[in-house]
């Protein structure tokens, strides 16, 4: 080869270095920057949400509380779930619920039919909000709330990235990859909101295991009439939420009853 030609493949050589450090170095300074700043607005959410969880009942619940306790005394009530579900239907549990959401729901059973309320939609898109520098549109809001609800439903026995990636990827790909590709134009962005997206997605399975861990501790603290009734009463919308999760009453307080996790492992079977 001649020395003309070798010093030409050398400086071309030389520049794509200079070009592929100049892009690839900055964009994984970026995606750092990104990691680092989803992690710590990660934190700060989950404390607020531990917060929430665990916040002790206060007066005017606590008068609620034993109201209800004093009513299920005198019908000698027991704690079958069916009936532990009926006490929420009760006319003073009905308008606490009421005043809480700005509704004006007949019984416990329409609740939990209409979840998520449009007020727990609100407060889930502005803890989401907090993950994205640009101001999202309608369309991409309804695709990150269905996930997020999607992804709450799924892994309300334990399961996560970790020990279901498979699932957690098709529903990934399939509920929130594919819908913000096919509306990217609507917020501009969508790479870096590509990799938030992948952090975040792998945090949102966490909410389930905060409340799970405040309401199961108050089941073993209070025995299951009384700390069922204060988890309900503490924290009415994630309550509703996650029985809305469940197919009946039964499965529910099970559920609550029992710690997080996966009932068995996901464990290759052996070979014959």
């Amino acid at each position: 080869m001649k020395k003309p030609t070798c010093l030409v493949l050398t400086i071309i050589g030389a520049l794509l270095l200079i070009v592929g450090l100049v892009v690839v170095v900055p964009w994984l300074v970026n995606i750092v920057q990104e990691f680092t700043k989803v992690q710590d607005q990660y934190e700060e959410n989950m404390i607020a949400i531990r917060q929430e969880a665990n916040e002790p009942i206060n007066t005017e619940q606590q008068q609620l509380l034993s109201r209800l306790l004093l009513d299920q005394d005198e019908k000698s009530v027991s704690h079958i779930p069916d009936e532990l579900e009926a006490i929420l239907s009760t006319e003073p549990y009905i308008t606490y619920i009421n005043s809480q959401e700005g509704e004006d729901n007949i019984d416990y059973n329409s609740y939990v039919n209409a979840m998520p309320t449009q007020k727990h939609k609100s407060v889930v898109m502005s803890r989401l909000a907090l993950f994205f520098d640009n101001e999202i549109g309608e369309v991409t809001q309804r695709i990150w709330l269905d996930f997020y609800y999607r992804i709450r439903e799924w892994g309300k026995d334990g399961k996560t990235q970790l020990n279901s990636g498979k699932e957690f990827n098709d529903i990934l790909q399939k509920h929130l990859v594919e819908p913000l590709m096919q509306n990217k134009s609507e917020t501009g962005g969508f790479f870096s909101n590509s990799v938030k997206m992948g952090m975040i997605s792998a945090l949102m399975v966490e909410d389930n295991e905060v409340f799970h861990s405040a309401w199961y501790r108050r089941i073993q603290s209070y025995g299951l009439l009384e700390g069922y009734l204060r988890s309900a009463i503490a924290t009415p919308a994630e309550f509703g939420l996650m029985r809305s999760f469940f197919e009946n009453a039964d499965e529910f307080v099970k559920w609550l009853s029992e710690p997080f996790g996966l009932e068995e492992e996901n464990v290759e079977p052996e070979n014959q």
